[in-house]
């Protein structure tokens, strides 16, 4: 408060030495004598109109950047004796401690078709380059991260000999490529899917859930679906099979998604299932680089802030803790409940980037995964190159791991694949089962690529939990 006081004071009295230093000297060059009238108007009601004039220019801006008040319905009182407000306050603590396991992480990008080629580009230091395709409207090639010798004609005979319903749609480039992205990988998830479908009978089933970007007509959702089946699943019984397909538009969303299955496999630890979260994007067509120049997104020389359009696949095959000890599965991760929130200002409007709310998510979720900040050993981000997105890292994550060193500890998906919205967070937790195998210890995976909205999960080694049941004596 006093610093305002003394604000207002002194501005205050530099105006009246102002007005009266100009009012006096005029007076004096003119050689006019005023009256006691002229003193009171020059010297005191002219500076102190001024001064008046000042406050309520203020006072106006000030309620004009004011945000609205909302009145807030009374919350409805609660009894503490109230049973089910007991029970509902133990399960809601009981469920933000869920896990859920990652058996594999499948991913296709510019840098290669594995985890391993992902941390390797990382490590490596390895960044997009201009493309032979594309130009901007100077005649300079656009920096892009796309894969190579992708078969998007293969994939376009195969639907049009197939008379599939979506055949006019996957015309479209940036569609097409999609496809063909997720072509590619499913062939990888198959191999790794097959044999285990088939040991287990029919006690398993199998739920995909594919994540298409949310500016897909959601008119060709049905012929999609119905693509995705006949072509990858033809003959798995539906008895065994749940297929559904989510539109989402952020690398949050997708995040979200995750905590749903990790939900739903808590809830019913009965249900004896995989799940297989996909998604796949490409932002490397014509009409999307076109459209992110227009609207001043686009990478360039003169504009390192802005995004690099990139292009990839990626699988999550997920089980429950139970499914996983009774298969007797290797190589398993442990997945944490997702934190999630928004920034209260896009982190690219100017002015300090602050890391507090990355803070404040990263201190909850170790309080109820029960983990020491010391035992993470590695941050995989899913931000780019931009240094919005860095420093917004480094502050909000500095301080809780200190012992980090952001260049080998921290590492950024976003800088070698480009911008994989809306699936670039899954990909980096793809990244972080790799990294907490190779390190066996906790990895924080911190999705911060969108303006706003922020998610973190842990992925942690898997132990199995001791078998408390009495044996028969």
């Amino acid at each position: 408060m006093w610093p305002s006081v003394f604000k207002v004071v002194g501005g205050s009295l530099l105006t009246f030495a102002l007005v009266w230093a100009l009012v006096l000297g005029w007076w004096q060059s003119n050689d006019y004598e005023p009256s006691k009238l002229d003193l009171a108007l020059y010297l005191g009601a002219l500076p102190l109109a001024f001064v008046g004039g000042y406050l309520l220019l203020r006072g106006f801006i000030e309620h004009l950047k004011a945000p609205p008040v909302v009145d807030k319905p009374a919350a409805p009182a609660l009894r503490d004796d109230d049973p089910l407000a007991a029970a509902s306050a133990k399960t809601a603590a009981a469920e933000r401690a869920f896990n859920i396991c990652l058996l594999e992480g499948f991913v296709t990008t510019a840098v290669g078709a594995s985890t391993d080629d992902v941390l390797s580009a990382i490590d490596s230091g390895q960044r997009p380059e201009p493309s032979f395709r594309l130009t901007d409207e100077a005649g300079f090639p656009v920096f892009l991260a796309e894969v190579k010798d992708l078969d998007v004609d293969g994939l376009l005979e195969k639907i049009a000999a197939d008379a599939a319903p979506i055949r006019e749609f996957a015309g479209r480039e940036g569609v097409a490529r999609t496809l063909a992205l997720l072509d590619q990988l499913l062939g990888t998830v198959k191999e790794r899917l097959t044999p285990l479908l088939a040991q287990e009978g029919e006690a398993l089933k199998l739920r995909v859930i594919w994540l298409i970007p949310a500016n897909w007509d959601s008119s060709q959702l049905a012929g999609l679906r119905a693509w995705l089946q006949l072509n990858y699943w033809p003959d798995q019984a539906r008895s065994r099979l749940e297929m559904s397909l989510v539109p989402v538009s952020t690398e949050v969303d997708a995040m979200h998604q995750l905590d749903e299955i990790n939900l739903r496999s808590n809830r019913d630890p009965s249900n004896s299932e995989l799940t297989l979260l996909l998604g796949a994007v490409s932002a490397v067509d014509e009409q999307t680089v076109e459209s992110w120049a227009a609207g001043n997104r686009l990478f360039s020389a003169d504009h390192q802030d802005r995004r690099i359009p990139g292009e990839g696949a990626v699988a999550l095959l997920l089980a429950s803790r139970a499914t996983v000890e009774r298969l007797d599965l290797p190589e398993v991760v442990v997945l944490s409940r997702v934190s999630m929130g928004a920034r209260d200002k896009p982190v690219d409007s100017g002015g300090r980037i602050g890391g507090k709310l990355i803070e404040q998510l990263v201190t909850g979720l170790l309080d109820v995964s029960v983990v020491e900040n010391t035992q993470v050993k590695t941050a995989l981000l899913d931000a780019d190159h931009r240094a919005t997105r860095v420093a917004e890292a480094m502050e909000g994550l500095g301080q809780t791991f200190a012992h980090l060193d952001p260049i080998k500890d921290c590492l950024a998906v976003g800088t070698v694949s480009g911008d994989l919205s809306p699936i670039g967070s899954l990909i980096a937790l793809a990244c972080a089962r790799t990294k907490v195998q190779a390190t066996e210890a906790p990895v924080l995976c911190l999705s911060n690529q969108h303006e706003r909205d922020r998610a973190v999960l842990l992925a942690m080694p898997f132990t199995a939990q001791p078998n408390t049941e009495s044996s028969p004596t």
